[in-house]
């Protein structure tokens, strides 16, 4: 059995996001990271009081990656925008490597090029980071439909 990791990317600790993730976990043992709760800037800022580190501790100690954000201006929201554009430069991102990844997006009825730009971007992070993309959902209807993890 692995352990399941759900990160809410969205700004709304309880929103939508959350919503779905945790209705898609249902009977599942999880743990919730809520990016929320940490300090993470944008590439190229430097900053002492900068917490990507610390979330890479729950992540390393999980087997399955559930990824949930909302769809903002045609793509994935920033916080994780953010948190994959820092993954470039950390060796911590190899961490990531064998990771099963299940990623899902919410928002109001995503254009086909929004959800193909977000498509894009998850099966790209997955080539850079040796992640195995298990499952891929754009909306409620979708999510309900897509296998959950073992």
């Amino acid at each position: 059995m692995s352990k399941i990791l759900f990160m809410n990317t969205s700004p709304n600790e309880n929103g939508n996001t959350f919503r779905m993730g945790t209705d898609y976990l249902r009977g599942l043992n999880y743990d919730t990271l809520q990016m929320t709760d940490y300090k993470i800037y944008q590439y190229g800022q430097v900053y002492e009081d900068d917490q990507i580190n610390e979330m890479f501790a729950p992540i390393t100690a999980a087997d399955t990656l559930v990824i949930g954000s909302p769809v903002y201006w045609y793509s994935v929201g920033g916080m994780l925008k953010t948190f994959f554009d820092r993954l470039y430069m950390l060796p911590e991102a190899e961490t990531l490597r064998g990771k099963k990844l299940y990623f899902f997006a919410q928002g109001g009825a995503p254009s086909k090029e929004a959800v193909d730009t977000i498509k894009y971007l998850i099966t790209g992070v997955c080539r850079v980071t040796g992640m195995k993309l298990r499952g891929f959902a754009v909306g409620a209807l979708e999510l309900n439909k897509m296998v959950k993890p073992e």
